[in-house]
């Protein structure tokens, strides 16, 4: 008798345990706070890359300010408002003629990694190049940059 009133007591205990009734959670609730979990995860993913690719902005601006502040100093720097980059000599031939039949200077010169340079407009100083360089990307191309020989 004393073992049956034990285990009546016994499973009136663990019947109100908490650990055994249902969650109050719908299968589509549970679902949904899972999908939410996974978004937040990749945006976290993609605030990280976007974090590195800030980080490697700025380090690739602060190399370019170095360098401006460098061919500030050396007056014998010539500035340069480029317009395109060609592998082959027949295409920057070409594009220079175009560039020059819109009133621009058209150069073509040698460039890094044996590209050949189509030059808008040459300056004496990057503040002048800089200047010009709103103008060049408005009305020639907008990726127009700007190298310092």
């Amino acid at each position: 008798m004393k073992n049956l009133a034990g285990i009546v007591l016994l499973v009136l205990m663990v019947s109100s345990c908490s650990l055994f009734q249902k969650p109050s959670m719908s299968q589509e609730q549970i679902d949904a706070m899972v999908a939410e979990n996974q978004a937040l995860k990749s945006q976290d993913s993609n605030c990280k890359v976007l974090e590195d690719q800030l980080a490697l902005t700025r380090l690739q601006m602060d190399e370019a300010v170095l360098k401006l502040a460098a061919c500030e100093e050396d007056a014998k720097s010539k500035v340069h408002i480029i317009v395109g980059a060609f592998k082959t000599s027949s295409y920057a031939d070409e594009y220079s003629t175009e560039i020059r039949n819109l009133g621009y200077d058209g150069n073509i010169m040698a460039g890094p990694y044996n590209f050949s340079l189509v030059a808008a407009s040459s300056h004496e100083s990057i503040q002048a190049a800089l200047n010009t360089l709103s103008s060049i990307r408005e009305n020639v191309i907008e990726t127009a940059w700007i190298y310092i020989e």
